[in-house]
């Protein structure tokens, strides 16, 4: 999912610049000790898997090696067509933290494919509609804020508001059953957002 927006985003930008713009992806929970260099000519696209509604732990760890260096970033999460809960504002959050300036945020529901199984499915396919329509819009973001080569004139982003919390993070030891009852009652419990969402 952030491999094809990302390729959306530059593609939809390849004129803006004299020079090839260059893609690069990264899976951080495989990277070793070489985090990717950044500054403010970087453009990232940050990407997560919601987990009960948060951010899984391994991912925040995985953030903390980023050293975002002025650089403009969007934020994505993909969730099983439930909810999100508070992850979008979290991985927004941990971004700004380790230096980004976030300028975009969305949350892409992800359908599992027909006949499969519930707990494991093999097939899974995201929103790509909106997937899309965020890549557009992104672009045109971008191309607004650096429409100007004189630094003091250029237009400086608006903070970008993002609905939620921090939530708590325990780490525990429970049995899967006891972590799939957890699950389901969060899913009872919670506002169904079937539709991507998306903040520019």
């Amino acid at each position: 999912m952030i491999h094809k927006l990302a390729g959306d985003i530059a593609n939809e930008l390849q004129d803006c610049s004299p020079d090839d713009l260059r893609l690069e992806c990264y899976d951080l929970l495989h990277m070793k000790d070489s985090a990717p260099q950044m500054d403010d000519e970087t453009i990232a696209v940050i990407g997560m898997p919601v987990y009960v509604g948060k951010i899984p732990v391994p991912g925040m760890n995985a953030i903390s090696m980023l050293n975002g260096n002025g650089a403009m970033a969007f934020t994505a999460v993909s969730y099983g067509s439930r909810t999100y809960g508070n992850a979008l504002y979290e991985l927004g959050h941990f971004a700004e933290a380790q230096g980004f300036k976030v300028v975009g945020a969305g949350a892409f529901a992800v359908k599992y494919g027909a006949g499969l199984r519930r707990r494991r499915p093999s097939g899974i396919h995201v929103d790509s509609s909106s997937l899309a329509e965020f890549g557009k819009a992104a672009s045109a973001k971008i191309r607004r804020l650096t429409g100007c080569d004189v630094e003091g004139l250029k237009i400086k982003p608006a903070p970008l508001e993002v609905s939620g919390r921090l939530p708590v993070h325990r780490v525990s030891r429970i049995s899967p059953k006891a972590a799939e009852i957890a699950q389901d009652i969060l899913q009872r419990v919670c506002i169904i957002r079937r539709e991507s969402e998306w903040y520019l």
